[in-house]
């Protein structure tokens, strides 16, 4: 499955789950700011559903 980009001008057109975790993965993979194993698994899984990012398949 091809893997989307992010056109950071049209995210306010993204439903709501999907601009949380796109805030979440973009403060997760720049701040040194710890979270959850739970937290990344639902947003990365958003993102894996959406397209945005591969699956892990841990």
């Amino acid at each position: 499955m091809p893997v989307k980009t992010i056109n950071f001008s049209e995210l306010d057109s993204q439903p709501i789950e999907i601009q949380e975790a796109i805030a979440f993965y973009a403060a997760h993979t720049v701040l040194p700011v710890h979270f959850s194993a739970a937290d990344r698994d639902r947003y990365y899984k958003i993102l894996e559903q959406a397209g945005f990012i591969e699956s892990v398949n841990m």
